[in-house]
């Protein structure tokens, strides 16, 4: 009788440990810690669209780097609060931010790219009109 309460009981007692050995937040969408490759990955990945579109110096390559660094940990903030203005708020600024980086003429050469994308979806309303 005393040796199935203590197997019942280090049973009880490992499977809870295992238990609290799992992430929180975990499970298929997750979002990537703010700091992880991955995150680098994708940042690295825009700002190389965007010299191909607009030929980027190193100087504002550094300088998006940082600003896209420096609005990871705000953009993981403003996701726990779930809050859609204030997301949608801190990405355009993000945008604006990035913006000033880039010269008049990169600016236009980017606006260009933009506006000759839009009418290559099908359309004026894209794929639905």
């Amino acid at each position: 009788m005393k040796k199935t309460i203590i197997a019942l009981a280090t049973l009880a007692l490992l499977s809870t440990g295992a238990m609290a050995q799992r992430p929180y937040n975990s499970g298929p969408y997750r979002q990537p810690a703010p700091d992880s490759r991955y995150d680098d990955i994708q940042e690295d990945i825009r700002i190389d669209r965007l010299d191909a579109i607009v030929n980027l110096s190193r100087k504002q390559q550094r300088e998006l780097k940082r600003i896209e660094d420096r609005y990871d940990y705000r953009e993981l903030a403003v996701m726990q609060r779930r809050s859609p203005q204030a997301y949608n708020r801190l990405v355009r600024q993000k945008n604006q931010d990035m913006m000033l980086v880039l010269t008049p003429y990169q600016r236009q050469r980017l606006m260009d790219f933009q506006q000759s994308r839009r009418y290559d979806r099908g359309g004026y309303y894209g794929r639905r009109g």
